[in-house]
């Protein structure tokens, strides 16, 4: 049912496009988004880009929602006992829901990006595949709801500006508009912060008590006991704990790049504002 209410608000988007680019005054795609038959076109808006954001930033935005409150407001730590067994084995709604959504909606961005060239890339369809089996095996043997909530839930916070950033790509602002400031001064630094507390920073401390709590159980024979003929579960959750962290620094290394090499930019600029040929290379 999940998945088709997201089908359905991705073809209508579609279907709805004309009218809302009116509305919202989007700028055209970029002229590299923009191509018949291999060869670019003078101007075109890709709706399907369009809606493949609208339906991911919804999305997105109820998974960070969702995981911001009940970890940092809610505070679920207190909610279930404070144990290895409690975090791995304890049942929190917010996290079954987050399961739920999450699968769904993982399934069904792999079939979209599989439909659009610009997001069939390989890390992309590699983190799909991984995410949804995540939130599929927590769904399915209610496990892992304590860690659920972080990282289906608040690691989810720093793609939120990321929705707008793609958006911008896919359709650059003109320069100086509010859409383009909004972009370049809230959404990019938010989302390098954001990314950086909660995929970087947080995602390895987390990950490191995961760890612990699930040696701790299978060597006390507590993970057998609760969850019967299913360690394999604790062995997946592991192994793809590490393909999608090793992921969130291979991502963390290109933002680092794309700073340094703002600043970089900004420098030079900066030192050879009297140079016509350096103002006619980055203005």
């Amino acid at each position: 049912l999940g998945f088709v209410a997201l089908s359905v608000l991705y073809c209508g988007s579609i279907a709805a496009f004309d009218p809302l680019q009116r509305l919202m005054k989007l700028p055209p795609s970029a002229a590299e988004f923009c191509r018949n038959n291999g060869e670019e076109e003078a101007k075109c808006w890709r709706a399907d880009l369009f809606a493949f954001e609208v339906v991911s930033g919804l999305a997105l935005m109820w998974c960070g929602y969702k995981g911001f409150y009940a970890w940092h407001v809610k505070k679920i730590k207190t909610l279930i006992p404070d144990t290895p067994e409690g975090r791995l084995f304890g049942y929190i709604e917010e996290a079954n829901l987050l399961c739920a959504v999450s699968t769904t909606f993982q399934l069904f961005d792999l079939a979209v990006s599989l439909l659009i060239p610009e997001q069939r890339q390989f890390l992309f369809v590699c983190h799909h595949i991984m995410a949804a089996t995540v939130s599929w095996y927590g769904l399915n043997n209610q496990y892992f709801h304590y860690y659920g909530v972080f990282y289906l839930g608040c690691s989810e916070i720093s793609t939120i500006p990321l929705v707008a950033i793609d958006l911008a790509k896919f359709f650059p602002p003109v320069p100086g508009t509010g859409y383009d400031v909004f972009v370049g001064a809230v959404c990019g630094p938010l989302f390098a912060i954001t990314f950086t507390f909660y995929r970087v920073i947080l995602w390895w401390s987390v990950g490191y008590q995961m760890f612990q709590d699930i040696f701790h159980v299978m060597n006390n024979g507590m993970a057998n006991k609760l969850r019967p003929g299913r360690n394999h579960v604790l062995y997946v959750m592991m192994i793809l704990n590490l393909l999608l962290g090793a992921l969130q620094l291979y991502w963390f290394s290109i933002i680092l790049g794309e700073a340094a090499k703002v600043i970089g930019i900004d420098t030079e600029i900066a030192s050879a504002s009297s140079s016509s040929t350096v103002k006619e290379q980055y203005l």
